[in-house]
């Protein structure tokens, strides 16, 4: 009885280990895989084939009945081989199979009947072939099928009735193929359907009551067609729809209401359209949307109530419309749950002191590559949670130092690529730099852009003695006249006449805080005296900033006066001057030449003497040692 019994319960695994087939790997489960230089079913054990996965092999056809044996076979996958025709009863004896996976292969053409004993049938997969056109009978039988992907393929239309039977159907994909149009009542029948994916068609308008029916959707997918216009409250009839695509697609406007009765939606995409403007009125209730993408638009600007029903909105992506230059004050006014906000990559020059008032929640914050000059100090006032903050590649030239002090938990700020004016305005944000150096992740390329004397220098470096803050600065204007500003310094009452005066003469404009401090006797010329109440830097006498441009400075030190003369450095006299001073250089270079070679020649001269001399007295020399001898 004990032999019995172990017997008993060894048969099945005798049974299970059976010889698999050659280019097979048989599972003790059920499954059998089979791969490689196969030309037809292989012959297996029909009573424990429940999954049976053929992989890149050799099958081109699927003769009638081929798996009539397979009583027990459930799952049928035939992917990535060269299969290209199915017989008109190549399923028929396998009615009891659950899943049929037919995908990336070579099948263009199915037989209208060829499914018509699969009614038990629940995931039907034959995306990537070449099926150019589906007969309304083919999907007849199956009543309980809920799974269905037509996907990259080339059908080119539908009939009204194909999806008829489908009552159960929940995931219905007819991406990447040709449709150009929907029949208006294609999905009436589709009660249960959840997931509807139309992408990558060349669909150019959608029918009145397309959706209508569809109360149980939850993801329309409508991207990357050639859309132009939506009737009026196409999506009214999806309650339920979590999920809506549109972006890149030919729309230029949306009707009113659009997206009115759509409570549940978490996630809208309207990116890649070339939108020109949008209604008052598109936004119905939505409190539970997360991410809404609005880029890559014509928009020039916004409806002030556009995001006011979102108020669950966590992520905002209005970026790379090259044509938005400006945002309403309380475009954000109803967003108190956003975290991330990209307005990269648009053309806006201005920021309204209240933009980012009510976005308490917010954690970052994209501003690069617009066109921003500065921003107004309060800006960031209520935005306390704010840690990513990046305003590359804008026009900034200032920014107020106490910009971001109510950004307290900020963690990553770069501002590269902008146009900082280094002059003493700019100290209030180099201090605060250089007092944060870890907050600023493109530290060493947070550089000066003028004046030409500090460019590329870094903000963080900058010293009040190099932007010689409290002493007076000498500005070229493009007619060469002089400006010296003290920008430390006010203006009093009584130097505004003097000043007025000063400028109708010279096109000058100085502000000093005594009546007495600067005069202008003379076209041209700026005098600074000692005594005038004004501390100047000995320095001054010895150094004149330049602002903007290389004219020719000249300054002369005389009786308690700073003399001042310029040279404009364009114009007919500028050209004079400068041609004067090369032919004077020339000369001086000519004189210094022939001066050496005239040295040189003197020089010469002076040897061959010299030679000659000394030859003289050698010869008088003997004629005396001569004259000794004959005397001696």
């Amino acid at each position: 009885m004990w032999f019995g019994f172990v017997l008993l319960q060894l048969l099945p695994q005798f049974a299970l280990s059976a010889p698999c087939p050659y280019r097979c790997v048989c599972d003790i489960r059920g499954s059998v895989k089979c791969t490689g230089d196969i030309t037809d079913i292989p012959p297996l054990d029909p009573s424990t084939t429940f999954l049976l996965l053929l992989n890149d092999t050799n099958i081109k056809i699927l003769k009638d009945r081929s798996f009539q044996p397979f009583s027990l076979l459930l799952r049928l996958m035939i992917t990535h081989s060269t299969l290209d025709t199915i017989q008109p009863e190549a399923f028929h004896g396998a009615p009891q199979l659950r899943s049929l996976k037919l995908s990336s292969n070579a099948l263009s053409v199915f037989p209208a009947k060829v499914f018509s004993e699969q009614s038990d049938l629940e995931q039907l997969q034959l995306d990537n072939n070449q099926i150019a056109s589906v007969s309304s009978e083919l999907f007849e039988a199956m009543v309980n099928l809920t799974e269905l992907n037509l996907s990259k393929n080339r059908i080119s239309r539908l009939d009204a009735d194909v999806f008829r039977g489908l009552n159960n159907l929940i995931y219905l994909n007819l991406a990447d193929n040709q449709l150009r149009n929907l029949p208006n009542n294609l999905f009436h029948n589709l009660l249960q359907l959840k997931s509807l994916v139309l992408s990558s068609n060349q669909l150019e308008t959608l029918e009145k009551g397309s959706f209508d029916h569809l109360s149980n959707l939850l993801v329309l997918m409508l991207q990357k067609n050639h859309i132009q216009q939506i009737p009026p409250r196409l999506f009214w009839p999806l309650p339920s729809l979590l999920t809506l695509s549109m972006s890149a697609n030919q729309l230029q406007d949306i009707p009113a209401e659009t997206f009115y009765y759509l409570p549940k939606l978490t996630k809208l995409t309207l990116y890649k359209n070339p939108l020109t403007s949008l209604p008052y009125h598109l936004m119905g209730h939505m409190p539970r949307i997360q991410e809404l993408y609005l880029y890559e638009t014509n928009l020039s600007t916004l409806p002030w109530n556009l995001f006011a029903n979102m108020t669950n909105l966590k992520a905002l992506n209005l970026h790379f419309n090259n044509k938005l230059t400006s945002l309403p004050k309380n475009l954000f006014c109803c967003l108190p749950n956003l975290k991330k906000l990209s307005l990269k990559n648009n053309n806006l020059d201005e920021l309204d002191p209240e933009l980012f008032s009510n976005l308490g929640s917010l954690q970052v914050l994209m501003l690069n590559e617009n066109k921003l000059e500065s921003l107004p100090s309060a800006i960031f006032r209520n935005t306390s949670r704010l840690e990513k903050l990046d305003l590359n590649h804008n026009h900034l030239r200032y920014l107020p130092g106490d910009v971001f002090v109510h950004a307290r938990v900020l963690k990553d700020l770069s501002l590269r690529g902008n146009k900082w004016n280094c002059d003493c305005s700019i100290m209030g944000i180099a201090e605060w730099i250089r007092g944060n150096p870890n907050l600023i992740s493109d530290l060493d390329e947070v550089t000066c852009y003028e004046p030409y004397r500090l460019k590329n220098h870094q903000l963080q470096m900058l010293t009040h003695e190099e932007l010689l803050c409290g002493v007076f600065q000498t500005t070229f204007m493009a007619t060469g006249a002089i400006t010296t500003v003290a920008p430390t310094l006010q203006t009093s009452t009584a130097t505004s006449t003097t000043a007025t005066n000063t400028a109708k003469e010279t096109t000058t404009a100085a502000t000093f805080p005594t009546s007495t401090s600067i005069r202008s006797p003379t076209t041209g010329h700026i005098y600074v005296k000692q005594g005038s109440g004004i501390d100047i830097d000995p320095a001054f006498y010895d150094t004149i900033v330049l602002d903007n441009g290389p004219e020719i400075v000249h300054n002369n030190y005389y009786n308690g006066w700073v003399y001042l003369w310029t040279v404009p450095s364009t114009g007919t006299y500028s050209g004079f001057m400068m041609a004067l001073y090369i032919v004077l250089l020339v000369s001086g270079v000519v004189l210094i030449v022939a001066s050496l070679y005239t040295l040189y020649r003197l020089h010469k001269v002076i040897w061959v003497l010299g030679k000659v001399s000394m030859g003289d007295n050698q010869r008088v020399m003997v004629r005396r040692v001569r004259s000794f001898k004959v005397k001696f």
